[in-house]
């Protein structure tokens, strides 16, 4: 059964790299958000609605599909709980949103470890895209903590997938899990 799963967080917290480690696993479908703005639309700064709409169809053509879909970004609420909403109510799977709730300090030390990003941008840059916990309008979203490792990551959320495709949950929120 077609999964969506969205990981969001602020820049340098560890997104892709979990996402890469479930495609990997699930043979998911992985949509980045910065590789959708950067490369394929080429744009640098404030979020296009282009992006927002590209982005929400990609998702949208691959759930029905049939494939499993891994997202991971920004996603700030402002811009984007509306099409996340839209992609959760527009298919019959389970819809398993996490974003990570990490200080701007933890989040600086991830991205240190991370030499080719660490010349990308630093600090300052990264000062001005911190929003600390940002939850999204209408969805309930698992918080993702300093304290876990990528492996347990990884295997929470393939749990959570798997418990959700087994008993046909479309929803699931931290409480019930």
């Amino acid at each position: 059964m077609a999964t969506l799963v969205v990981l969001r967080g602020n820049s340098g917290s560890g997104k892709s790299t979990v996402a890469r480690a479930l495609q990997r696993e699930l043979g998911a479908v992985w949509i980045e958000q910065d590789h959708f703005r950067r490369v394929i639309l080429g744009e640098h700064g404030n979020y296009s609605p282009l992006s927002v709409v590209l982005i929400e169809q990609a998702a949208a053509q691959s759930l029905v599909h049939g494939r499993t879909v891994v997202m991971d970004g920004i996603f700030n609420s402002s811009g984007y709980s509306e099409s996340l909403r839209r992609l959760r109510d527009g298919h019959d799977g389970p819809s398993l949103f996490y974003s990570y709730d990490l200080t701007f300090d933890e989040t600086l030390r991830r991205h240190q470890s991370r030499p080719g990003k660490v010349a990308d941008f630093g600090e300052p840059q990264m000062r001005g895209w911190y929003h600390g916990w940002n939850p999204l309008d209408g969805i309930t979203e698992q918080r993702i903590t300093a304290q876990e490792s990528l492996a347990q990551i990884t295997r929470r959320i393939a749990s959570d997938i798997m418990a959700a495709t087994t008993t046909n949950r479309r929803d699931i929120g931290q409480d019930e899990i």
